[in-house]
């Protein structure tokens, strides 16, 4: 069985990046969204803002692999093949996605630096690039705010589209994405 991608079919790298990513980028969102339930000071709080750094930092490590492996390996075409428009759409899309998929966490990674924090992944503690600056911390959260909005829509977005092409247009767009049947 080949790892890599057919004219037909996302291969298992490719499907276990994406939905891994997928995972992580919902988890990230989760958590973050679910950080005001908490009073300001509980552990709970905190522990909810530590999962969503480490989920987001997560994405970028996958995020690498992901790309070089999307640029080395054939796409898999749709059929039927939708209208020119729709793959231009469907590229920009991904385009957007890829480039938040990296900036989404590495201003969070310069925004916790900015505000004086120590940043760890998985426990190692990351190399400070940025000294603390209160004005550049209070920019960059507003940026990776406006972002992370940015990815909840395109998210919503994404899901809705693997829906229509898959009930309405009834093309493979979706199951290119999914384990093979037997």
């Amino acid at each position: 069985m080949s790892l890599g991608n057919t004219e037909r079919q996302f291969g298992p790298v490719a499907r276990a990046l994406h939905w891994l990513s997928a995972l992580l980028v919902v988890a990230a969102i989760g958590l973050i969204e679910s950080h005001d339930f908490f009073e300001k000071g509980s552990s709970a709080r905190s522990l909810t803002a530590i999962l969503h750094m480490q989920a987001g930092a997560l994405v970028l490590v996958l995020t690498l692999p992901r790309l070089f492996w999307r640029f080395t390996q054939v796409l898999p075409s749709i059929t039927p093949p939708p209208p020119a428009w729709q793959n231009g759409l469907a590229h920009a899309m991904h385009f957007v996605f890829y480039a938040l998929l990296l900036a989404l966490p590495l201003s969070g990674i310069a925004m916790r630096q900015a505000h004086g924090d120590v940043v760890t992944l998985l426990g190692v503690s990351l190399p400070a690039l940025i000294a603390p600056n209160d004005d550049l911390h209070e920019t960059l959260e507003s940026l990776h705010e406006l972002m992370g909005n940015a990815m909840i829509l395109l998210v919503l977005a994404h899901v809705a589209a693997a829906v229509v092409h898959h009930r309405i247009q009834r093309d493979d767009t979706l199951t290119r994405m999914l384990p093979p049947r037997r």
